[in-house]
């Protein structure tokens, strides 16, 4: 059983990645942060002679990370009640991926959400997305949790995180164990 987190910020070591260890303390996994790959817009073809395949980026090298894992988590800090463009573009791309029939099935997805004006209720679109977008391709989704943070280590020195933290990491354990 392999585990990868996705980090979607651009700050490589800020909440989103804090709150991504703090899940994974104790639980060997890879970890990528989106913000050090070169990532393409999505390109639709389907019209076209032209493979819906982009070799330019660095999608594909991506993608050999992510087909190796069973359970992937993937972090965001909530950007203009969204995710970043980063995880936005990386999640768009999956349709390259489905129209060369790779097999999304198997795997199980969990998703951080760190904001820090109301990201409960401010950031329901992102779940939904996410949440859709498993439905669409048949991987699990396994829910979501978010927490309230603003300055760049609040996430690291928070005596508790919310119930939903536990929760769904519980969720996460079980599968593993």
């Amino acid at each position: 059983m392999t585990v990868l987190f996705i980090n979607g910020s651009p700050r490589q070591h800020g909440n989103t990645a804090a709150l991504g260890e703090r899940f994974l303390h104790d639980i060997p996994h890879d970890t990528l942060n989106l913000a050090d790959y070169h990532l393409n817009f999505v390109q639709d073809f389907r019209d076209t002679n032209h493979p819906q395949i982009d070799a330019t980026d660095d999608y594909e090298q991506l993608m050999k990370t992510f087909a190796a894992a069973d359970e992937i988590i993937l972090g965001t800090p909530v950007y203009w009640y969204a995710m970043t463009g980063q995880l936005k573009v990386f999640m768009d791309r999956w349709f390259d991926s489905y129209t060369n029939h790779f097999d999304f099935s198997h795997k199980r997805v969990y998703l951080l959400v760190v904001g820090a004006d109301q990201p409960q209720t401010k950031a329901l679109g992102i779940t939904q997305a996410v949440q859709h977008s498993c439905e669409w391709l048949q991987m699990q989704f396994e829910g979501t949790a978010t927490v309230t943070a603003d300055g760049p280590d609040d996430v690291r020195n928070m005596a508790d995180l919310p119930s939903s933290f536990w929760e769904l990491g519980s969720r996460l354990r079980t599968r593993i164990i």
